[in-house]
């Protein structure tokens, strides 16, 4: 079962060949990330949202990028 959440979150990530969320910070808590399951892009107007279904060991999560803004989300949480 998954939860949509939207919420704006502060990623640790490493920009080579591309963007890898390595650990995030959601409501006061970090969440180090274990493994990326899958990704994907998609287009809102003029950004190009980069998504990172991730793991930390126990529960998916959904983390978008937006290259315009610069800004990391959690999108939706599923165990």
């Amino acid at each position: 079962m998954t939860t949509k959440v939207k919420d704006a979150i502060k990623v640790v990530a490493v920009f080579d060949r591309g963007v890898r969320p390595v650990k995030f910070k959601w409501r006061g808590r970090v969440y180090g990330v274990k493994e990326i399951t899958y990704t994907w892009a998609s287009r809102e107007g003029s950004a190009r949202i980069l998504h990172f279904t991730v793991s930390d060991g126990a529960t998916l999560f959904e983390l978008a990028y937006n290259s315009l803004s610069l800004g990391w989300s959690l999108e939706e949480v599923g165990s």
